[in-house]
């Protein structure tokens, strides 16, 4: 009988940090996270632990990063000395294994040009692939135009960027009662948000060479867009060149959340992520694979979500 092929795995939604800065429960967050968060924190910054998981669990690759939010306090911005930290230590790691790993530079995307600037540093100089970026501040989308210097260099580079979910307080403080369940709404209200600002704001039609990742959290802006007809430009019913280059992480193992996924973005629009360690599951092969094949994919589809898109976005 002949043996099945080994499906190619990329984790896009995994998180370590330069020890230097310790990763920071998000603010507002459930009780039941912050007491959890010490030992969160310490496996975010131990690198030696993400590599064991991952031989364990058979992953071929891991997608590192450290969004501002993680590192930085609230209602302080992340100075360029703790962007330059961030980024030289994650060339540094992802030099070390390459095989194993790789990272998207930390930019904090409201900063303007300066932002930018950093941009480029980290993908000429660095060779990192990608970028990650907090979805909003207390006052701003990333359709703002403070952000635009950064998107604008990450689409000239031709590299992804992470839009990484934040606990703002307007949204985080009127759900705290729903613990656990309170702080993801809230951060993914925010997620959500920010994708409809690239949508409003015309950042997705002023820049077509722009490929931005939202996590599985903020699902309600894709579906809030995919019903509107202002929304198509972010599905695969869009016509050629008018589609948004505009991709889902799993950020979890849900296969109804896949299946949508997959059915609106088409299937070479969504990634395999799972927020490691702050996922209440992380990844592995038999749950990737389990996951993939309850949400009714087929074998070519479950190749591009595995790690197949992952590895195109990055040019690996």
């Amino acid at each position: 009988m002949k043996e099945p092929v080994r499906r190619y795995l990329a984790d896009f939604h995994t998180h370590h940090a330069n020890p230097r800065l310790p990763a920071l429960p998000p603010s507002h967050s459930a009780a039941s996270l912050a007491k959890r968060w010490d030992g969160l924190a310490r496996r975010i910054a131990d690198l030696d632990d993400l590599l064991a998981e991952t031989g364990r669990h058979d992953i071929d690759l891991r997608v590192l990063s450290a969004p501002p939010s993680l590192v930085t306090p609230a209602g302080r911005r992340t100075t360029p000395a703790e962007l330059r930290l961030l980024n030289d230590h994650l060339a540094a790691v992802a030099a070390e294994v390459p095989e194993r790993v790789t990272g998207l530079a930390t930019v904090d995307a409201f900063a303007g040009d300066s932002a930018a600037d950093e941009v480029v540093r980290a993908v000429r100089d660095l060779g990192l692939p990608g970028i990650v970026v907090d979805c909003a501040t207390e006052s701003q989308l990333l359709g703002a135009p403070a952000a635009r210097p950064t998107l604008e260099a990450a689409a000239e580079l031709g590299v992804p960027v992470l839009v990484h979910p934040v606990s703002t307080r307007t949204l985080s403080l009127p759900l705290a009662g729903l613990g656990r369940f309170g702080t993801s709404l809230a951060r993914g209200t925010a997620n959500a948000a920010a994708l409809l600002s690239l949508l409003t704001d015309g950042v997705l039609t002023e820049l077509p060479g722009l490929h931005v990742v939202f996590p599985m959290l903020g699902i309600a802006g894709l579906a809030l867009a995919a019903a509107a007809d202002e929304g198509e430009i972010l599905t695969s019913g869009a016509p050629g060149r008018d589609r948004a280059h505009v991709y889902l992480d799993t950020m979890g193992f849900a296969p109804a959340s896949i299946r949508f996924a997959t059915e609106v973005l088409g299937a070479d629009h969504v990634l395999m992520g799972s927020d490691w360690p702050i996922g209440a599951r992380s990844a592995s092969r038999e749950r990737v694979e389990a996951a993939l094949g309850a949400a009714g994919l087929t074998a070519a589809q479950s190749d591009l979500v595995a790690g197949g898109n992952a590895v195109r976005l990055l040019g690996r």
